[in-house]
């Protein structure tokens, strides 16, 4: 029998090549979605929803519609005595503007109530979305509507006869001016929504602001009130927006008169941001 003779050829040894390490760092997985999609998304889904629900805008603008042409037929024979060379609109329109400002402004606040009430805000939470855009949507939503509306009853106004001197600048400083105005009462609004989720809280906002709304040389101007209303409406800050929006519609644009309406606005809109932050932050740490 024969016997196979042992293998005695080297034996080869193969190395493997080095493990290639690279240098390039992981794909970074977003935690939150961009704000600005987002909140243009958001923004537009409360338009459409505005549009399904008309109460929402028609509502205030038929109400400030109405007192306009109702302060205007009434009072108008007397508007020389008051104004003199200007309609009697161009001292009604801007109180007007004002009460839009803060029933419109409720907008914000009730399509953030919907929201809450459907459980879509609680679901949007869990999503990479930025609790933020939560607020932005609804609040640029309002600030578009109140747009619309000021914009129409400028017009309304134009058509009852106001002619400013400034022409366009001054129509335009009226609708800017009612919007900024808008802007701390839609925060007020967001911030009211936030804390109670209710559309009874919402209105309260709206409610606090017409009674001082009334508080205001609302049908003469300042210099004509007496006896309690006088000191009254000097401590009204809404007396100072107002006039503010009337001074637009005058010959002349007094910046002591501008810049008074502009402080006034613009504590507004701080305590509807401070009230917003609160509120939010309130509501992150309950985990709703």
């Amino acid at each position: 029998m024969s016997t196979t003779p042992p293998d005695t050829s080297p034996v080869t040894t193969r190395t493997m090549p080095p493990a290639v390490t690279s240098t390039t760092s992981p794909a970074t997985i977003p935690t939150t979605s961009p704000f600005l999609p987002t909140a243009l998304a958001l923004t537009r889904r409360a338009l459409v929803t505005c549009l399904r629900l008309p109460a929402l805008v028609v509502s205030p603008l038929l109400m400030s519609g109405f007192f306009l042409l109702l302060y205007d037929g009434q009072l108008s024979t007397v508007g020389d005595a008051l104004a003199p060379g200007r309609p009697y609109v161009a001292i009604v329109l801007p109180l007007c503007l004002l009460t839009t400002a803060f029933t419109g402004g409720a907008v914000a606040g009730q399509l953030l109530v919907r929201d809450i009430t459907s459980g879509y805000h609680a679901r949007l939470a869990l999503t990479p979305t930025r609790r933020s855009v939560l607020v932005v949507a609804p609040v640029a939503a309002g600030l578009i509507v109140l747009t619309v509306e000021s914009t129409l009853l400028v017009a309304l106004g134009g058509l009852m006869g106001l002619r400013p001197e400034h022409g366009l600048a001054a129509a335009a400083g009226l609708v800017l001016g009612t919007v900024l105005v808008g802007a701390g009462f839609l925060l007020l609004a967001t911030a009211a929504a936030l804390h109670a989720g209710t559309d009874a809280a919402v209105n309260a906002v709206s409610m606090v602001f017409f009674p001082l709304s009334l508080l205001t040389p609302m049908l003469v101007p300042r210099d004509r009130l007496g006896g309690w209303m006088a000191p009254v409406a000097d401590l009204n800050p809404l007396t100072y927006v107002l006039e503010g929006l009337r001074a637009l519609t005058g010959p002349t644009w007094s910046g002591g008169t501008l810049g008074r309406s502009g402080v006034a606005a613009a504590v507004l809109l701080v305590c509807g941001l401070v009230a917003v932050r609160v509120t939010a932050t309130r509501r992150v740490r309950k985990g709703v």
